[in-house]
């Protein structure tokens, strides 16, 4: 039986015959006779904050970082919505105050009170 180790995080492979793709990883290593697995050793990658996939950190004094400092003040600001009985002009005010562009706030008054509802019901999280 040929004996595989990850040395990154310590898994082990048995195969009945040399493993192509193990040997070609350079993480795997074949280990020899009755030799036992030594120790772990993790690379950099497992020691690296971990963030959702697809997600960048943003860098607090970057443009981008003050403009979502500044939206979330917005939507704060804006409090939570009003009661779905409440007045369609209620809604309107409501829904001014948390439209992030010029171009959405032109739309606001066209909406029908449902559609404002569906659209800025929830509160911010």
């Amino acid at each position: 039986m040929i004996v595989y180790v990850n040395e990154n995080n310590g898994d082990t492979a048995e195969r009945t015959k040399p493993d192509a793709r193990l040997e070609m990883l350079p993480n795997w290593r074949r280990l020899e006779g009755d030799e036992e697995p030594g120790p772990v050793a993790p690379d950099g990658v497992l020691k690296r904050p971990q963030a959702s996939p697809g997600t960048v950190a943003t860098d607090p004094g970057s443009p981008q970082a003050q403009a979502e400092s500044e939206f979330k003040e917005q939507q704060d600001e804006a409090g939570d919505p009003p009661a779905k009985s409440a007045s369609k002009d209620a809604w309107i005010e409501y829904a001014e105050a948390r439209a992030v562009s010029d171009q959405e706030r032109e739309e606001i008054p066209s909406l029908t009170k449902d559609m404002l509802i569906a659209k800025y019901g929830e509160p911010s999280a």
